[in-house]
């Protein structure tokens, strides 16, 4: 079967299937955030090389009215890794409608061929997100925008995730079990709450984690989808090497014992205090005792390094293009109790009836080529493009063999 069948019979897969896909028999995949990480500067290579171990899947944020990532997603995939997407209608939920936006990016979300964890609209349960105040509001909206990403894109699987404070609200917003494909939660080690030093923070990560994990575990893999400890408080001027360490510690080293249902985590890699985004140094690449004892903590094999518990094949079976550059735009960000958001500037969306979908590539001509520009008919474009190119099956076999 060739590389176009096999991504073919995967999403179909997809849609017929069990919703649960993806998830590892035992183990939890590694991941990360190194958008803004300001050594390795967004090179998967180089910060894999720093921390020693291959990462499964790595996410970025996306503000609603973005287009969708197209090359990053493809650039992913081609290396083995889950792409994981933040969606965020950071303008409130007025704005997310079934209209063309919505189905043209789900278009391309389905254009990809491989797998994507979507988490839209995440810390819906705080008060710091231009969605957050109507959990009944929010419901509507996640089933409309997960029953157009089923019907368009049954690649995406849907993460809904909550912050894991306050926890008086969280069950008030959860749309339901066959809405809803993984349950996550984002949490963080930080030494004083919103960059006051008269706010010390006395957290334990494991506690902020069993709430949510003790209410959906039982039905739902849970994805600790962004967590980070800090190792420089800027609010007391500190280094706290020594209280992030413990922090970090105290999380990955109990995931296998104490929550092995949890099939995810994510670490921020950001110094937030040297970005002026808000008040901590998470990152990695920035410490040289962060960065050994990452290793020690992930260098078991409970953390893995591929995706698994799906169609294996949509990942590996992808041709292997040239690779392209990431582009290194500055990504949506809302991170909670300290960062605001910052949005992408992407300029004006193209006016076109799906004007985030690819124009009418394909079907292909086994023997020829088809070429499209992303976002955008071609008649509308104007200045600089992205295109994509698809071969026939012929003249991909015929390409292979050089």
């Amino acid at each position: 079967m060739t590389a176009r069948g096999i991504t073919c019979l995967a999403l179909i897969l997809l849609a017929t299937g069990a919703r649960a896909q993806y998830v590892p028999e035992a183990g939890c995949y590694l991941g990360a955030y190194i958008r803004l990480d300001h050594v390795v500067n967004d090179d998967v290579d180089a910060f894999e090389a720093l921390v020693g171990k291959k990462h499964a899947t790595y996410f970025r944020y996306v503000g609603w009215g973005a287009p969708f990532p197209f090359r990053w997603v493809k650039e992913l995939h081609r290396r083995g890794a889950m792409p994981h997407i933040a969606w965020e209608p950071n303008r409130g939920l007025g704005e997310v409608l079934d209209d063309d936006y919505l189905r043209g990016w789900a278009e391309a979300a389905a254009r990809v061929g491989g797998p994507i964890f979507l988490r839209y609209a995440s810390e819906m349960n705080g008060t710091w997100q231009a969605y957050s105040g109507d959990p009944d509001e929010y419901i509507r909206k996640w089933r409309m925008v997960t029953r157009v990403m089923r019907e368009v894109a049954p690649n995406a699987v849907m993460v809904w995730c909550p912050f894991a404070t306050p926890q008086s609200t969280i069950a008030s917003y959860y749309p339901g079990d066959e809405w809803v494909d993984w349950v996550g939660v984002n949490l963080y080690s930080v030494h004083h709450y919103d960059g006051d030093p008269d706010k010390p923070a006395l957290d334990d990560p494991r506690e902020m984690l069993r709430y949510v994990y003790d209410l959906y575990a039982s039905r739902k893999p849970i994805a600790i989808c962004e967590y980070a400890a800090t190792h420089f408080c800027k609010a007391c001027g500190q280094d706290v090497t020594d209280f992030g360490l413990t922090q970090m510690t105290r999380l990955y080293g109990s995931l296998e014992s104490e929550f092995p249902r949890v099939k995810m985590i994510n670490w921020f890699c950001v110094d937030t205090a040297r970005n002026g985004l808000a008040h901590n140094d998470y990152s990695l690449t920035n410490s040289d005792h962060f960065l050994q004892r990452y290793r020690e903590l992930t260098g078991t094999p409970w953390f893995l390094t591929e995706v698994t518990g799906g169609p294996d094949q949509v990942i590996a079976a992808l041709p292997p293009p040239t690779p392209t550059p990431i582009a290194s735009a500055l990504p949506d960000i809302t991170s909670p109790l300290e960062l605001p958001p910052v949005e992408e500037d992407h300029g004006p969306p193209p006016v076109t009836p799906h004007p985030l979908a690819l124009a009418q590539l394909g079907p292909v001509d086994p023997d020829g080529m088809d070429i499209a520009v992303e976002g955008a008919p071609p008649h509308r474009v104007q200045g600089t493009v992205e295109i994509v190119a698809e071969p026939g099956e012929n003249l991909a076999a015929a390409m292979m063999t050089f």
